[in-house]
């Protein structure tokens, strides 16, 4: 073991402890994201294979990513404790963890791509965005293939690809952000006059705000730790937790459907029937089931004959967000 006096000294606090920090918060999120999946496989035993695959895959590939900080974490704090040089030299688990986390935000960006596909079928504006995010991850996937080879945490302390690193939470903020707009922008164009399909839409917009926001605000903080503290691993903490956000929301999209079969279900059918000598008077009718394509049968049994076109569409809106 080298001397104290010879080893470059290196503040523990904002590096390997901000990473532990880092690791417990990856470890909670973790945790939400296997409390959905629970609740999607559960809830949605109809759901097509491919979509059962995409859901087992994005959680496979973060908890791989789990274990790999954490064995990174154990062989700094733990098995190398005290020895200065150890601290000096990057690990191949914490080298390969940036490619796990990649595989993990290019499959959800992917699904939300889909989305965005499906409401607008513009080809230029998709492959663009498709293209924005794809570039990310190659970005990515070339640092992580450099720390190996450089082998040592100077190569991250010194911001070598400090522009890469910026253009990459840069970009990938955007285009997160883009993708909700746009989703966004064509469930407005579905409002309807009728409350109930009108209320669905606005949760149905606030769930797709609320899911891009949380990659980009989360992007954007990494960037401010990255540019305002030079000389620690706090970016790099924060971005153990970035994979899971997209996760996280890919599964919340899913879920969501849950939330909006109830509220379809919530208001039973109205009949009036008219008997010899009595008034007219309502008659509840037996509430059909709700059934795996969001119960649009059922809407629009009840509203497709007095519905606009507006109506038609809002239909059609909440059928994509229920089949994606």
């Amino acid at each position: 073991m080298s001397s104290p006096d010879s080893v470059p000294s290196i503040d523990i606090g904002s590096t390997y402890g901000a990473l532990l920090i880092g690791v417990y918060f990856a470890i909670f999120f973790q945790g939400i994201l296997t409390v959905q999946a629970y609740i999607y496989y559960d809830s949605f035993p109809d759901d097509s294979r491919g979509m059962k695959v995409l859901v087992a895959i994005v959680w496979l590939f973060d908890f791989v990513h789990l274990v790999l900080i954490c064995q990174t974490e154990y062989h700094y704090l733990v098995t190398n404790w005290g020895n200065q040089q150890a601290l000096l030299e990057t690990t191949i688990p914490l080298d390969l963890h940036l490619i796990l986390l990649t595989l993990a935000s290019l499959t959800c960006q992917a699904f939300f791509l889909n989305r965005v596909w499906k409401f607008s079928r513009n080809l230029f504006m998709t492959a663009f965005l498709g293209a924005a995010c794809l570039s990310t991850g190659i970005i990515d996937i070339v640092i992580a293939t450099q720390t190996v080879r450089g082998k040592s945490v100077e190569t991250i302390l010194s911001h070598i690809f400090q522009a890469e690193v910026i253009a990459v939470f840069t970009v990938g903020a955007a285009a997160d952000m883009a993708i909700a707009m746009i989703l966004v922008w064509y469930l407005r164009r579905e409002m309807s006059s009728f409350e109930r399909i009108k209320s669905l839409v606005t949760r149905l917009i606030q769930y797709t705000i609320a899911t891009g926001l949380v990659t980009s605000l989360l992007a954007l903080g990494c960037l401010v730790a990255y540019v305002l503290s030079l000389d620690s691993l706090i970016f790099l903490a924060m971005h153990f937790s970035l994979g899971r956000m997209y996760t996280n929301a890919l599964l919340a999209t899913l879920n969501s459907r849950r939330t909006m079969r109830a509220r379809l279900a919530l208001q039973p059918e109205i009949r009036w029937t008219a008997t010899s000598g009595m008034p007219s008077a309502p008659q509840f009718a037996a509430q059909p089931e709700v059934t795996q394509d969001f119960a649009m049968k059922s809407v629009d049994e009840q509203e497709t004959s007095k519905s606009s076109q507006g109506g038609f569409d809002s239909v059609e809106a909440m059928r994509l967000h229920s089949t994606v």
